[in-house]
């Protein structure tokens, strides 16, 4: 059982006919976030980059990804997605996936396994209401979570996760539940800091920088034959969902556009295409 990946196995890992794969994600984390500090609160001034998100921002990038013909991920905190149908309607309309982001932006690391169970229980029964389905991908809020969670999630019928940082390209980890069956969830790594827009537009850089920092980790990920996954906000304050910086999500898109041999996907059908042939792992703390 393979325990690593070569930079030379990553040109072996996707479909026959490329070299690379990509996957637009967006965090919609919308009032969900500021609900951790005011919760329950009227959510107004400086408190409404959230709603930005959800009454504009997720509009304009819904319709860039329309333009540029690119089916993307969209993962969504359950508080949102029963607050905003408008917006959830339209993400479903244009054909994008669905995954996974607690209920109420929840860090997952300070959960018991009773909590988080509870926590993705109250998600998915908020998806089946609004979308009519559970979703079969997750994202940790803030990236952290607990050492249990993918157990949890793949006890549950999720097909991956995509919260860890730590290969260039997707892998199955495999292990074994409490009634002795087997486990596997491909994960689909994330959180590189140059292939988000958060990191950028917290410290006000340019859009232009950051359509320049995005196009170079592109090349650099394909020339290695690796996943590039993007990662975009809506939300008015570090998101991509303003008129000035839509302009670097349009240059990302045509980039991608513009690149031979790069398979651009769900993190679905990804995750698919992991589970049948990619390296499986027996994780350790």
């Amino acid at each position: 059982m393979s325990t690593s990946t070569s930079v030379a196995a990553t040109t072996s890992a996707w479909p026959s006919g490329y070299r690379a794969a990509a996957m637009v994600t967006i965090n919609f984390d919308g009032e969900s976030v500021e609900q951790r500090e005011f919760a329950g609160q009227a959510l107004w001034g400086k408190t409404a980059f959230g709603r930005y998100g959800a009454q504009v921002g997720v509009f304009r990038i819904l319709e860039a990804l329309a333009r540029f013909d690119v089916r993307a991920t969209f993962f969504i905190p359950g508080f949102d997605a029963e607050r905003y149908p408008q917006a959830m309607a339209a993400i479903a309309d244009g054909g994008h996936e669905v995954a996974g982001r607690g209920y109420a932006y929840e860090d997952f690391s300070t959960l018991s396994d009773v909590q988080q169970e509870a926590v993705l229980e109250r998600s998915e029964a908020a998806f089946a209401r609004v979308f009519g389905r559970r979703p079969l991908g997750w994202r940790a809020p803030e990236g952290v979570m607990a050492w249990e969670t993918r157990d949890l999630l793949a006890r549950r019928g999720y097909t991956y996760d995509s919260t860890y940082c730590d290969d260039d390209v997707p892998y199955v980890v495999r292990s074994e539940g409490d009634a002795g069956e087997v486990l596997r969830i491909a994960e689909l790594p994330h959180l590189h800091t140059s292939a988000t827009d958060r990191h950028y537009y917290q410290t006000w850089r340019q859009p232009w920088v950051v359509a320049e920092a995005w196009r170079e980790e592109l090349s650099a990920t394909v020339e290695v034959g690796g996943l590039f996954n993007l990662a975009m906000h809506p939300r008015g304050d570090y998101g991509s969902g303003r008129a000035v910086r839509i302009r670097s999500v349009e240059s990302i898109l045509q980039a991608m556009r513009e690149t031979p041999g790069l398979w651009v996907a769900t993190g679905a059908e990804i995750a698919a295409h992991a589970l049948a042939h990619a390296p499986e792992r027996v994780p350790s703390p």
